[in-house]
């Protein structure tokens, strides 16, 4: 039984991200698709359901019976994300807006991330392939 992680981030007005490791999966649902969804289920807070769901979820499988919630517990936390309320089991999670423009010759070198910073610019590779980037205090470091 292989051991993968699944990080779930949402964002009000962004839309929701699903990222599993061991396989590398990654999904989003949009914020467009979340006011759809809102639509067709007044008084519902999509982004609330969603996380409710995954909390739900990721208690089910975590291969511990005793973690699982009941839906009294899911209707919890989704009052909880409606309401304001932050869950987390991360120990970050930072979301911001980048600008392609000049990401390559105006963006700050920010050390120890520049490679996982490059691989994901704009000029990054386009074919999916995955690499562990390397965290350096020595610019221009490859893989």
């Amino acid at each position: 039984m292989t051991s993968s992680k699944l990080y779930i981030i949402g964002k009000k007005g962004d839309g929701v991200i699903f990222l599993r490791t061991e396989p590398l999966r990654v999904a989003q649902v949009s914020h467009q698709t979340i006011v759809d969804y809102e639509t067709s289920h007044p008084g519902v807070d999509g982004y609330a359901r969603i996380a409710a769901a995954a909390k739900g979820m990721l208690a089910s499988q975590d291969g511990q019976a005793e973690t699982s919630l009941d839906q009294v517990q899911i209707q919890g936390v989704e009052a909880l994300i409606a309401g304001g309320a932050v869950i987390s089991e991360a120990d970050f999670a930072l979301v911001g807006t980048v600008v392609d423009t000049g990401w390559d010759t105006n963006r700050d070198i920010r050390l120890p991330i520049e490679n996982p910073l490059m691989a994901v610019g704009p000029s990054g590779a386009t074919t999916g392939d995955l690499f562990d980037a390397i965290l350096s205090d020595t610019p221009n470091t490859t893989p």
